[in-house]
């Protein structure tokens, strides 16, 4: 498993700074301008169409690296334009360049002792590197902290006027899942981040989050702001989960969520759905079993709203909005809980009963599995 780890680029002088930014300026128009030649003319990986951009004093490894990204963006472009059934336009390349170790080299071997890292990075001119001086996050610490870990050669270098950053990759090997421990089932959603069988709820406030991306305006400094505020405590929250007590996770195989239109998606429907980002969440959670050697198990979610863990009686009229109560035996409960016991029942394969029914009608408070 390969992880990345953004580290910023303010420690670095002035000079240095300048040269860094001079080298991605040209990779940025090198790869532009491989970027018009494939939309044009199309072209592959090879040294024919690497000649078809000048050097602008780039090394040819360099400018072979911007024909592989370019190649990627006008792909991913074209795959994206198929899926939503429009006319593809040409893309503008703004992002990082991704280079290899025989053009940068992270180490932490310098005779400085105040900063952790250095990177050492070829410049325009022709055998001149420099060493930049780079500092651990908290997350690379943690990162570095595992059993046999590793940086992986090669580091991405992007950013914009006044913020330059460098994303170093960490290579950790696949360890064994652990064997003791509780298992659970999640249930992902919009009201509730995560609801987890044994009757706990995590994010409920995320709702809120969510209505503050939806009001900025697309494409504004606002938008930004929310987007991050969101990611943010998506990860945060996800933190929060006990991943440590638990051995095997079970979650929704969820896909195509915004896709087509069903009586139950009207307009409104469709843009509450808009800001929730239920593919970054279920990637988190994979992220964080995975660290934590915590088996993930993903079941088939349809209906698992809609029956009873009581009686198993399925019904669409068993849910309404928030609530779960069983037209059959009344048992009561809130629905994300009952969705989330009944994603464990489909990965076990056994039938776990959180309340005995007694024919209440009252709400179920949560509690173990």
């Amino acid at each position: 498993m390969i992880l990345a780890s953004k580290l910023s680029l303010k420690f670095a002088t002035p000079s240095k700074t300048a040269k860094i930014v001079a080298v991605l300026d040209r990779y940025r128009a090198c790869v532009n301008a491989y970027i018009r030649h494939i939309w044009e003319h199309g072209g592959t990986l090879d040294k024919q169409t690497v000649d078809t951009v000048p050097t602008g004093h780039l090394t040819s490894r360099m400018r072979a690296h911007a024909l592989q990204q370019a190649i990627g963006v006008v792909a991913a472009t074209r795959a994206s334009a198929r899926k939503l059934c429009v006319e593809p336009s040409m893309p503008r390349f703004r992002g990082a360049m991704a280079l290899s170790k025989g053009l940068v080299d992270i180490t932490d071997t310098h005779t400085s002792l105040e900063f952790d890292l250095w990177l050492r990075f070829s410049t325009l001119r022709k055998r001149k590197r420099i060493d930049v001086p780079l500092k651990a996050t908290r997350h690379l610490r943690k990162l570095l902290a595992l059993p046999m870990a590793q940086f992986k050669p090669g580091c991405s270098i992007g950013g914009c006027p006044g913020k330059y950053w460098v994303t170093v990759w960490v290579e950790l090997p696949d360890l064994p899942d652990r064997t003791v421990g509780a298992h659970v089932g999640l249930d992902v959603g919009m009201n509730k981040l995560v609801a987890v069988s044994d009757g706990t709820f995590f994010g409920e406030e995320l709702k809120d989050v969510l209505q503050k991306v939806r009001r900025r305006k697309p494409g504004s400094k606002g938008r930004r702001r929310a987007a991050a505020e969101r990611r943010q405590y998506i990860n945060r929250t996800l933190n929060q989960l006990p991943w440590d007590s638990w051995s095997l996770v079970a979650v929704e195989k969820l896909k195509n969520l915004k896709n087509g239109k069903k009586k139950n998606r009207n307009k409104r429907f469709r843009k509450a759905l808009a800001p929730w980002t239920y593919a970054y969440v279920m990637k988190q959670i994979e992220l964080k079993a995975r660290l934590n050697r915590v088996q993930r198990v993903e079941v088939d979610p349809r209906y698992t709203s809609q029956i009873c863990p009581q009686c198993a009686h399925r019904a669409k009229s068993n849910r309404s909005n928030e609530k779960f109560m069983c037209v059959r035996c009344g048992y009561s409960a809130d629905a994300d809980f009952v969705g989330s016991v009944n994603i464990l029942n489909r990965a076990t394969g056994e039938r776990t009963v959180p309340q005995l029914c007694d024919g209440s009608k009252e709400p179920f408070k949560g509690g173990a599995s």
